[in-house]
């Protein structure tokens, strides 16, 4: 690839991502509620006018993301079908890296369905811990260049990282060179197109920074580092690099993994934005909230008094609002002293249009309403297929999600060996037994699978429910008791010491306990026993029987 399909590819993703950013902009903003701060939409309301925004675009995107939770992300490896690598050790290996990428996996879900899409990269890093030279980073669309032509993520001819460095960290890694380096504010996605008036009411940062570009030819198996930063304006390394991270049969991978939740169904790498299905919905009701909120502040009693009929301590009377207190006036009409002014009531069309908005809404969502604790008169069977409905869609995500994983862990252990490869050695503690592990062991044809795959707390919940309704089933059937009671610990994470076994092995000490420890047999006195320790009872023994009692 040379500089110039590097540039045009730039150009064109800066290009397409620009056309984007107000868009973006507006997602993100009602994500916030920071609608009129930040939405630009041109409406212009005076500083005497109330602007009310409404939570729902952040109730939105975390309804998904608390039903997509994983607590304890993992997964199960099982040898594929050339039998390479060492399924134990990569296991456990990759599962300890994932309970450190909890954070990382849950901010791209988010990005994922605030914007388009999202990705997550795999830094390596200079440590000694080799277990950790492999650092898992959330990262927005707008900084990665895809092939949209491409008809899948692994079929691509190209991809590239735009990122930015300091100038120190640029000349560590590329040597001294001459710089056109930038602040951190203009660096930002969003700040991009401000003004200058804007750019210099920001703090400023300590470091200055260059763009660079991280391309990864899938073609001509080239990785490639470009900066516009530079003003030699060439590329920053001049040997050719071959990519260095590698799947188990010598194909390139590049350290991405991309994290869709939406596709477009005729452009499979362009993503789909949940916050786009009921953007408009929240804009409606951001302005009728904030035209109710003003309309309520203008509704103050006000009255029109006669002139002259009422001197300036009745008036300071009448507004003190004294309880009984009684006010003479010399005028024989009372009718036309004080009128009360006639209020504008608010159009009931509006509180209509609002719950029609707010019906539009929920359609845009794919959550059963008591999903979002909204009391409901359906019938016991209409929300069990809301909940499955529910479940299966939520559960399709979750399986987008899962995939995120896999792929994680397939680019972590091709990392991993390539670190291995090197030189590098690690001991791990497996099952009371220190274990090596060499680059065989991690880099191999693994089928990866997400131990969590598809489960929702919805779907779970009604697992249990089915568990619990079909006990005396099970028992009627001849299920053992200890095995059904083994399975409700199981399944409602009870703690271990209710199981079958626990409790027989309490019902054994409590059993002891209660039970005396039996005399032991005594032997028979001998006649030097009898010397020793004389008494009745060891000499009685030793008597003739005479039959005298």
């Amino acid at each position: 690839m040379k500089i110039k399909e590097i540039k045009q590819l730039v150009s064109f993703h800066n290009s397409y991502w620009e056309k984007k950013r107000q868009e973006m902009k507006r997602y993100k903003a009602a994500y916030e509620t920071n609608f009129w701060e930040e939405q630009g939409v041109g409406i212009d309301f005076s500083n005497t006018q109330l602007q009310i925004q409404v939570s729902e675009g952040y109730a939105y995107i975390e309804s998904f993301i608390a039903s997509l939770y994983a607590k304890h992300p993992n997964v199960v490896l099982k040898t594929g079908l050339e039998n390479k690598g060492a399924v134990k050790k990569s296991q456990f290996i990759a599962n300890e890296f994932l309970e450190r990428s909890r954070r990382e996996i849950e901010s791209a879900s988010r990005m994922a369905l605030i914007y388009t899409h999202s990705f997550i990269k795999l830094v390596p890093q200079d440590t000694g811990n080799l277990l950790q030279k492999v650092l898992p980073v959330s990262i927005p669309p707008w900084e990665v260049i895809l092939d949209y032509d491409a008809p899948r993520w692994d079929l691509q001819k190209y991809v590239g990282h735009i990122y930015y460095l300091t100038v120190r960290e640029a000349n560590e890694k590329f040597g001294n060179k001459e710089w056109l380096p930038m602040s951190k504010y203009s660096t930002e996605y969003f700040n991009k197109g401000k003004d200058s008036t804007d750019i210099r009411d920001e703090p400023q940062s300590a470091y200055e920074y260059i763009q660079i570009v991280e391309m990864y030819d899938l073609v001509e198996d080239r990785l490639i580092f470009y900066s516009p930063s530079w003003k030699e304006d060439k590329i920053l390394l001049s040997q050719n690099v071959a990519i260095p991270f590698r799947t188990y049969d010598g194909k390139p991978s590049p350290p991405i993994a991309p994290f869709y939740f939406n596709r477009i169904p005729d452009t499979p790498l362009e993503g789909y934005s949940a916050m786009k299905r009921i953007y408009d919905q929240i804009f409606e009701m951001n302005i009728i909230r904030s035209f109710q909120a003003n309309a309520v502040r203008k509704a103050s009693r006000q009255y029109l008094v006669k002139k002259g009929s009422l001197d300036a301590e009745q008036m300071a009377q009448i507004t003190a609002g004294i309880d009984g207190i009684f006010i003479e006036i010399e005028d024989e009409n009372l009718d036309g002293v004080v009128k009360p002014l006639p209020q504008n009531a608010t159009p009931p069309e509006i509180q209509m249009y609002y719950q029609m908005v707010s019906g539009d809404k929920d359609k845009g969502s794919i959550m059963a309403p008591f999903t979002r604790g909204e009391a409901t008169k359906v019938t016991a069977a209409e929300t069990a297929a809301l909940a499955a409905y529910t479940s299966s869609e939520i559960g399709r995500l979750a399986r987008e999600r899962d995939a995120v994983i896999e792929n994680m862990v397939k680019l972590y252990l091709s990392i991993l060996g390539l670190y291995l490869a090197e030189g590098d050695k690690q001991l791990i503690y497996i099952d009371n037994r220190m274990e090596v592990v060499s680059a065989e062991d991690v880099v191999g044809d693994f089928n990866v699978y997400a131990a969590d795959s598809s489960s929702t707390p919805i779907s779970e919940a009604i697992n249990k429910g089915q568990l619990l309704a079909n006990i005396p089933t099970l028992t009627a059937l001849g299920v053992p008791k200890e095995l059904i009671l083994n399975e409700l610990v199981r399944v409602l994470n009870l703690p271990e010491t209710f199981k079958a076994e626990a409790i027989k092995e309490m019902m054994i000490r409590e059993e002891a306990k209660r039970v005396p420890a039996a005399t032991p047999p005594q032997e028979a006195p001998t006649p030097l026993g009898a010397v020793l320790n004389p008494s009745v009872k060891n000499i009685s023994p030793l008597l003739p029987n005479t039959g005298i009692r």
